[in-house]
């Protein structure tokens, strides 16, 4: 962990040698990773950085004896030493990233830029103001402080500022992303629920689909997406899919907190027929909790098929799910969860209640190079008889995926997928196994 975060203190206050107020909710315990990176910053000599440390200790331990002694020691010294040059910048900077981490935007932001008139810091304060920036929406003022920032000879810093320069050429308060790609799908004739239907079989798949993405304020606040796509088969073309849709949403981005809550409409064409027309609407939450990140969100569409071959699945779909994630090393994230969903449907013999695991893995493997996988276990069991198959339907999924992205250009991508279904059931001639693989390219552009 970054000293320098770890250690943000309440600058704005009047000074590193002023009494130090104590937290209403003050706990020893908080205090122990302070005192470990005060006592290596004050054997390290960095006197001003030990200071902030202390008094964050006495912060959330007003009785630590130590601490009190080291301030006054520290104090004592900066008080007959002439000031550092530089020290007012590298003051800013820890202003800044305390600041930062309270979600004190404009406040940081300010900060930052008093740190920049010192060289030795301008890499650092740049990187954040460019964070501060792609936060806003402001890509092309993010993408020259990243700029800056990659150029450090620090490589960590320089590593992550070159990531986030890449992903701010991407993103702005309008951006357009356009997918074309190919596809094999080894079971074509599925029902809506994945049900293995006679004749199904395998068959290529061509697809586009094109994104047009509007946050007026960036990251928080309201957010909008428009989206078309299309998806033709080689052999079977009276399974080619053609769909149009919209997202209106809020975002909530706070020091930790995030939340999100959006509405959805998407209209659907099978075979050049109407199929499906759904309302959605899903919310989010993610924050950390110690060492992990908790993740949970919640949906709910209603579905309304047009085909009358499919009339009867037309219904309600509520789904669910909570995640922990954990990232034992920074390029490394692991997490693992549990979804459940109801569904609802005109045909009573159709409606189940589903429920399994999930878990997955994101690595990056080096900058603009990016591997996910994941895997899960799913029962599902269906709420009533159905007298056709003479059984109330029992069925397990077990699913397996993996996607790799790498970042050719700076606003393309090359992505390949292959992911894996093996459903089995106490009606044997429903079980089946599905298999998907492929590759697409897309073009992402920030375009305001």
């Amino acid at each position: 962990m970054s000293p320098g975060l770890l250690v943000a203190a309440l600058l704005s206050q009047a000074g590193l040698c002023e009494p130090v107020t104590p937290e209403d909710s003050a706990d020893p315990a908080d205090a122990v990773p302070y005192v470990e990176v005060a006592e290596a910053e004050q054997a390290a000599g960095n006197t001003e950085t030990a200071l902030v440390a202390w008094r964050e200790v006495l912060r959330r331990d007003p009785r630590h004896a130590g601490a009190r002694a080291a301030l006054k020691s520290l104090c004592r010294e900066k008080s007959s030493t002439p000031p550092t040059p530089g020290g007012e910048a590298a003051a800013s900077l820890l202003s800044g990233l305390s600041l930062f981490e309270r979600g004190e935007d404009a406040s940081a932001a300010a900060a930052f830029r008093r740190a920049l008139a010192e060289p030795e810091l301008v890499d650092a304060a740049s990187y954040f103001l460019g964070v501060l920036a792609l936060r806003e929406g402001r890509a092309s003022e993010a993408r020259a402080f990243f700029t800056t920032a990659a150029a450090s000879t620090d490589p960590e810093l320089a590593r992550r500022a070159e990531e986030l320069r890449l992903r701010a050429e991407r993103e702005g308060r309008v951006s357009l992303s356009v997918r074309l790609g190919s596809e094999y799908d080894s079971n074509v004739d599925l029902a809506p629920d994945d049900t293995r239907r006679q004749g199904g079989s395998a068959d290529g798949v061509g697809l586009g689909l094109a994104e047009l993405r509007l946050r007026p304020w960036g990251q928080r606040g309201p957010y909008a997406r428009l989206a078309g796509h299309a998806r033709g088969h080689l052999r079977f073309t009276r399974f080619d899919l053609a769909g149009a849709g919209g997202t209106l949403g809020w975002a909530h981005v706070g020091p930790a907190l995030r939340l999100s809550a959006e509405y959805g409409f998407d209209l659907l064409v099978l075979g050049g027929s109407p199929y499906l027309r759904m309302h959605r609407l899903q919310v989010n939450a993610r924050g950390p909790v110690g060492p992990v990140v908790l993740e949970a969100s919640g949906a709910m569409r209603r579905e309304d098929f047009q085909d009358t071959t499919y009339a009867g699945y037309s219904g309600w779909r509520s789904t669910g799910r909570g995640d922990v994630e954990w990232s034992p090393a920074e390029p490394l994230s692991l997490s693992a969860g549990w979804y459940g969903g109801l569904v609802r449907t005109y045909d009573l013999a159709l409606g189940f209640l589903e429920h399994g695991p999930r878990a997955e893995v994101r690595l990056r493997l080096r900058p603009g190079l990016r591997f996910v996988g994941e895997a899960g276990y799913t029962r599902r069991d269906y709420q009533n008889f159905d007298n056709p198959l003479g059984a109330r339907r029992t069925d397990s999924y077990l699913d397996a995926g993996a996607a790799l992205e790498w970042d050719v250009l700076e606003r393309w991508s090359l992505q390949a997928s292959v992911g894996w279904r093996g459903a089995s059931s106490n009606v044997p001639e429903l079980a089946h196994g599905r298999l998907v693989g492929g590759l697409g390219l897309v073009w992402t552009r920030g375009l305001y």
